[in-house]
């Protein structure tokens, strides 16, 4: 990507991002009036406008001040948008320059909640009024993936002469499977060809005056009969659990509207939730899958949330040491397959992994700059700041997340699992460690003064008192992996957490009324986030923050088939 003065262009296309005259009053011309609006979303209490080319943000920045400007007090605007080669936050500040004061303060917020450019689906939320939900990926590959009901489309993109690949007629079906029979689409183009594709996907198209030197661009809606489902209405949810999952749900619940009331005998944090510390990271397989896909999305999603949280946030990256060939096999192939740029992940060989370490190591490892170190019952703590606590309540629906508590929960295959994790203080070799280590146990840097060791891996133990012989195990792991030793122990902690069968999570809709977020295992610090916006797309009947395949693998039904 360069620039033409300020405007973005993109070499690989020829073609500029917006206008080169007045971006703003482009987007204003072809897509807020091509689309009727703001008076299509007039008496709306929930709108959603999809896109394809999300650029620069600037379609979306403008919807939003308009939303801002017009919409209901209450009303909800969900945007979502594709992008196949995403902008860094400096190119986007670069090329919104000359615009910056009249798009101030949503670039600014945009800027600061933009994620990490790594594919899939990203959720932002913004003042409780605004869900952006973001897709890195090739419209025709993400589209299929997308749940959601449109309002209406904004056709962007660079010109279909130099980029046919996202004017195509599987993008036309799609817009088409996720458009209602007042379904608004425009689009600056006027060309033959995609006007041609539009019509056979059911769409009636016009012209309409262009904008600048543009003489024509192509409006007109959805033809089909499908009818808007009734809009769901916010309201109270009863969430039965007061750890990671019941809490994050809670939080989350509130951006969209929702209050919540949470019902737990024993307290907020309790159980594994409440442990002192906990590593951020992903659960790592060897290609991009609905696995895959869900961990990245809730790995960004932690990385733009937890460092505005009160939640003791350290980002001191991870090295996963190879311990053996084939998990050198594997983190080749997750380096190889995931899609995440070197910035965000890469394999490095044991000199590079010693001198990102400050200590010597033998091994390669898979290396996560952006991987964090948080204290998870703090984080609780901040979810569950302006919450309420209370009996649940009747007729409401519930969020099953009470963790170990749903050990067999109607017949479910999920287990207790015991873990310790032990606290030591740095020996003078251990306090050169730079970043956290991952090699079947972990070892976080030095903190205030203490290391975190971790952990045990139990599901034949249920008493929670610590045990000096896992306090060992723990260090001879350490020892085993790096020859770090000489440990004295400060502190240790017990706790049971719950797992599935296949050691992912469980969330979604278990019958009419009911929900469920559980078996997070040890990525609970991420996974429960996603997952509360996983449930709160589901109880609103938005559009979701991964794709299809991701909440089909999150579901209960996997078990059952």
């Amino acid at each position: 990507m360069g620039f033409m003065g300020d405007v973005p262009r993109s070499e690989m296309f020829d073609d500029v991002y917006f206008s080169a005259d007045d971006g703003p009053g482009e987007t204003y011309h072809v897509f807020l009036d091509g689309n009727n609006l703001p008076a299509a979303w007039e008496g709306e209490t929930r709108f959603t406008i999809a896109e394809t080319g999300f650029g620069t943000g600037l379609n979306f920045l403008l919807a939003w001040e308009l939303f801002d400007r017009t919409a209901a007090k209450g009303a909800f605007l969900d945007f979502i948008s594709v992008e196949k080669f995403p902008m860094s936050v400096e190119a986007i500040r670069q090329g919104l320059s000359p615009w910056a004061q009249r798009l101030s303060p949503y670039l600014e917020k945009m800027l600061g909640r933009y994620p990490m450019i790594v594919p899939g689906f990203h959720r932002i939320v913004f003042d409780n009024r605004v869900a952006l939900t973001l897709i890195f990926g090739d419209a025709n590959d993400v589209l299929p993936e997308v749940d959601a009901v449109v309002d209406a489309w904004f056709l962007d993109g660079f010109t279909p002469s130099k980029n046919p690949d996202m004017w195509t007629d599987k993008v036309f079906a799609e817009m088409a499977r996720l458009s209602h029979d007042k379904t608004s689409f425009a689009t600056f183009t006027s060309a033959g060809f995609v006007k041609r594709g539009l019509q056979a996907a059911g769409f009636h198209v016009e012209k309409r005056d262009g904008f600048g030197r543009k003489r024509d661009m192509l409006a007109g809606h959805y033809t089909g009969a499908r009818k808007k489902p009734h809009e769901r209405q916010a309201g109270v949810v009863s969430i039965l659990g007061a750890g990671l999952a019941g809490c994050a749900s809670a939080c989350v619940l509130q951006q969209y509207g929702f209050s919540s009331v949470v019902h737990d005998p024993n307290g907020v944090a309790t159980g594994a939730s409440g442990n002192p510390a906990g590593m951020i990271n992903p659960r790592f397989t060897a290609f991009r899958d609905a696995q895959s896909d869900f961990y990245t999305a809730g790995f960004a999603l932690a990385a733009r949330t937890f460092p505005s949280l009160d939640c003791a946030y350290t980002r001191c990256g991870a090295l996963h040491l190879v311990t053996d060939e084939d998990k050198q096999k594997r983190f080749i192939r997750t380096a190889e397959n995931w899609g995440w740029a070197d910035d965000h992940m890469r394999y490095v060989d044991a000199k590079a992994a010693s001198d990102i370490a400050g200590i010597d190591l033998s091994q390669d490892a898979l290396y996560l700059p952006d991987a964090a170190r948080i204290n998870p019952a703090l984080l609780c703590a901040s979810y569950a700041k302006d919450i309420s606590f209370g009996d649940p309540v009747k007729d409401a629906p519930a969020i099953y997340a009470s963790g170990p508590a749903l050990a067999g929960f109607e017949g479910l295959p999920l287990h207790a699992v015991r873990g310790q994790i032990t606290f030591a203080k740095p020996t003078p070799q251990s306090a050169r460690l730079k970043t956290a280590l991952h090699y079947g146990g972990y070892a976080s840097p030095a903190i205030d003064g203490e290391h975190v060791i971790g952990s045990t891996f139990q599901k034949w133990l249920s008493d929670t008192a610590c045990l000096p012989e896992d306090d060992l195990s723990n260090l001879e792991k350490l020892h085993a992996a790096t020859g770090l030793s000489g440990f004295e122990i400060s502190g240790h902690r017990a706790a049971l957490r719950v797992a599935s069968k296949d050691r992912f999570p469980v969330i979604g809709q278990l019958d009419a009324g009911r929900y469920i977020s559980t078996a997070h295992g040890s990525h609970g610090i991420l996974s429960t986030l996603m997952g509360a916006h996983i449930l709160a797309d589901l109880l609103r009947g938005g559009p979701l923050s991964v794709g299809k395949s991701t909440l089909n693998a999150l579901s209960l039904l996997r078990f059952k088939a």
